[in-house]
Parts: structure tokens; sequence; C-alpha cells
């Protein structure tokens, strides 16, 4: 993550705009429950038995939907 992080600020200013553009065209396809998962995880940086106590979902599915959405957004 932070060589990605290295990479996007030596992007020029237009493709940086692009790259934060596809991002956040990346966010809107995902449904609801990807989004919380998405959020929970790397925003407020709960673990996955915190993500699933507060869906009330199963670990193995906060996982699941968490290897799923990363891949949908790296091969779009």
């Amino acid at each position: 993550m932070n060589e990605t992080l290295t990479q996007t600020k030596e992007l020029s200013p237009e493709d940086r705009s692009n790259w934060k553009a596809d991002i956040a065209e990346g966010i809107d396809l995902l449904s609801e429950q990807e989004r919380l998962v998405m959020a929970l995880h790397y925003h407020e940086e709960l673990t996955t038995k915190e993500i699933s106590m507060v869906l009330e979902i199963t670990e193995r599915k906060v996982k699941k939907i968490r290897d799923r959405t990363l891949q949908k957004l790296l091969n779009r």
C-alpha cells in the first residue's frame, strides 16, 4: 500500500486527477456492504472480528467480501 501511495505522489497532476476519478468511480460501483467492509477495515482500521460484530456477519464472510472487493477494484 505504501508503494502505491508513493507512486501516486509521483504522478503528474492530470494523471493524479484521473487516478482519483477512477477510484471514485470504482467505489460507486460497490454494493453498500462492500463499501461498509472496506471503510471499516481501511478507514476505521477495525479488525475482521470487529467488522463481523458490527455488521452481524461471520468473519469468514467479512474476509470474503474484503478480498472479492479488492480484486474487483484492482481488475477494473
